[in-house]
């Protein structure tokens, strides 16, 4: 289910400039999974970590 939440939000992402600004500017991974679940989109840094890195 995360990595599902996680593809979701990146697409959002990708398509919202806004969106894309504030995640760009996270200071770490607990930051970007604040701003997921505040659109929405639930998973933890853990699974944002290493989707980053693969």
């Amino acid at each position: 289910m995360s990595k599902s939440q996680l593809t979701a939000f990146l697409a959002k992402v990708a398509a919202d400039p806004a969106l894309k600004a504030r995640v760009d500017g996270a200071a770490d991974s607990d930051a970007v999974v604040a701003i997921a679940l505040s659109e929405g989109h639930t998973f933890s840094p853990a699974t944002f970590s290493r989707f980053s890195r693969g």
